[in-house]
């Protein structure tokens, strides 16, 4: 099958303060509040608001780098607030706000002057891609450090417990943990270990890890490693299936950090036809960048082998460009690859623009992208320069139906190697996929060759949510094969 495509592209054509705390307490009678800037907003949500105000006017104020950036709004049925020793108490669906932070709790004590809360009971923290419940709560809202105990929630699409939850700026540590990505209340898999540092939308890392299938450990390491990026981060684990020309296989990966930004990792595949094709590498992954050196076999879609021996690759993150509604991606790697009849020093660049997806109307979407690639190869002092084109339109029909429709253009769409290279130098796709239910899921994809007018490939597959795992089963007829995968289900 030919080089994964983008969905989303882009054509080039196309691509071308700090505040002080405020403070307020209304009493019943709706009579204006005098004048407290250095105090938080106090809101009463009935007539039974108890406002506690001293009248020293000596009260030393908080010096500039101590007040926090947004001002702190309580809302309570019954508040009291003492301008003298800054303390403050709230009960009564008590709602605490600070910019994109809120706490929601029946009973709440505070300081003004320190600007902390405290929480005994149940207490709820919601900040941006995060909902964390726990008890015995502390937070405070100018240097963002806490803690909570007994806590379960969710962190982006993981789903955390632990006994201890510590927060930091930009970071969570989860003592005596467990982390998922299965919702169930008795998860399929999930991990726990004595630690789970938690750097949202980025990593996390977990010590004395070990992974669980039901109520099973299967495996445990002394520290293990994930990156939580969008479209990035290899499942803890195993997938299993079947492909005609390999057999049964199954996979796992495992990842160790040796630095802050550095590990090193190992996929582990056995094919019962190819028998055990292990791959291992290091990876460094920096803000905007990573850089890895790996060596192993590996496969692509149409089940091309390679060894590499070994590949080192720099690959940018995707970045926009300028205020423009478009993003680019680069990389570029060098190595040596062998197959079964040659081996060459393999060099190659790839930078690709995508333009954000285009709502041409309700449930209409249209991608547009292109690309080039520069490959040079010592095998035959070949240098071969490519110019990648490609388009997709998807109409959802409804819930249920969905229809795709794309194209692809490869200029010099020919390699010395057969791995990861467009098959087509022109090709026109169409499928759909169509949800027969909850747990089933039916698709069909035709990919034809407009240069020589042929069909290509015709794929039928069927998808079987097995709850946080996911099967699927495919038929490629024009191959006479049929694949099958089992793995943990992205959400």
């Amino acid at each position: 099958m030919q080089i994964k495509k983008f969905m989303v592209c882009a054509s080039v054509l196309m691509l071308v303060s700090s505040a002080s705390v405020v403070g307020r307490a209304a009493d019943t009678q709706g009579e204006q509040a005098p004048d407290t800037t250095d105090k938080p907003q106090l809101k009463a949500t009935t007539a039974t608001s108890n406002t506690t105000k001293t009248t020293n006017k000596e009260t030393k104020k908080e010096t500039k780098k101590d007040k926090p950036k947004y001002p702190i709004v309580i809302e309570g049925k019954n508040l009291s607030f003492s301008e003298e020793t800054g303390e403050i108490f709230a009960e009564g669906n008590v709602v605490v706000k600070q910019n994109t932070d809120v706490l929601l709790a029946d009973v709440i004590h505070g300081n003004n002057k320190t600007t902390e809360v405290w929480v005994d009971d149940k207490a709820t923290l919601q900040q941006p891609g995060s909902e964390l419940v726990g008890t015995h709560t502390h937070y405070n809202y100018t240097t963002h450090l806490g803690n909570m105990q007994q806590v379960k929630g969710i962190v982006g699409k993981e789903h955390i417990s632990g006994k201890e939850l510590e927060f930091f700026p930009g970071e969570l540590i989860a003592h005596d943990g467990t982390m998922t990505q299965c919702p169930a209340i008795v998860p399929d898999y999930h991990i726990s270990a004595d630690k789970i540092e938690i750097w949202p939308g980025e990593k996390m890392i977990a010590y004395n890890a070990k992974m669980w299938i039901k109520n099973v450990v299967i495996y445990s390491v002394p520290k293990y490693k994930k990156s939580l990026k969008k479209g990035e981060g290899e499942t803890a684990f195993p997938r299993i299936g079947y492909r005609n020309s390999d057999g049964a296989y199954i996979i796992q990966h495992l990842e160790y950090p040796v630095g802050n930004t550095v590990s090193a990792y190992t996929n582990l595949a056995y094919y019962s036809k190819s028998g055990f094709k292990p791959t291992v590498g290091v990876i460094d992954r920096e803000k905007s960048y990573s850089i890895n050196l790996e060596q192993g076999d590996f496969r692509d879609d149409d089940d091309n082998w390679i060894k590499k021996e070994p590949d080192v690759k720099f690959n940018l993150y995707r970045k926009r460009l300028g205020d423009l509604p478009v993003s680019y991606t680069f990389d570029m790697s060098y190595g040596k690859w062998t197959d079964a009849y040659k081996t060459s020093w393999h060099q190659e660049e790839n930078l690709y623009f995508s333009h954000d997806t285009i709502t041409l109307s309700k449930g209409l979407y249209l991608g547009l992208g292109t690309g080039i690639q520069r490959i040079h190869e010592s095998y035959n002092g070949s240098t071969t320069n490519k110019i990648k084109f490609d388009t997709s339109l998807m109409k959802q029909w409804s819930p249920k139906w969905t229809t795709t429709t794309e194209f692809h253009y490869t200029k010099n769409n020919t390699s010395l190697f057969n791995y990861n290279t467009a098959d087509m130098a022109r090709e026109f796709d169409a499928g759909f996929t169509y949800k027969i239910d909850k747990m089933n899921t039916v698709g069909f994809r035709q990919s034809y060759d407009l240069n020589n007018n042929k069909v290509y490939d015709q794929d039928y597959t069927w998808y079987r949510n097995l709850h946080c795992w996911q099967a699927t089963v495919t038929y490629r007829a024009k191959r006479h094969q049929i694949n099958f995968d089992i793995s943990t289900t992205r959400w």
